[in-house]
């Protein structure tokens, strides 16, 4: 069974999704945070917020006026039951 968003969630989240991309985007040019060329790391540690961040630099490295490469890595934080691979193998 095919459980379907209403249209407003859908909508609210596209907002704020939008919305903190942006905010990203103007901290990396308010603070002079990223160059032209530069390798950006983003290391994952499972949590929401790293995988928030990965997709909005991934979001903005489509529509930069610069080029800028990302590099995603598993951090392990020696955690007790922490999943050693919760990156996918490409």
């Amino acid at each position: 069974m095919i459980t379907q968003v209403p249209i407003d969630a859908t909508n609210n989240f596209l907002k704020l999704r939008n919305k903190l991309i942006g905010l990203t985007g103007k901290a990396i040019t308010d603070f002079n945070m990223i160059d032209n060329n530069d390798r950006v790391l983003v290391c994952m540690s499972g949590g929401k917020d790293s995988y928030s961040l990965l997709m909005f630099l991934l979001a903005l490295k489509e529509r930069a006026p610069i080029h800028f490469d990302i590099i995603a890595m598993n951090l392990d934080q020696k955690q007790p039951g922490f999943p050693v691979d919760v990156l996918p193998i490409f």
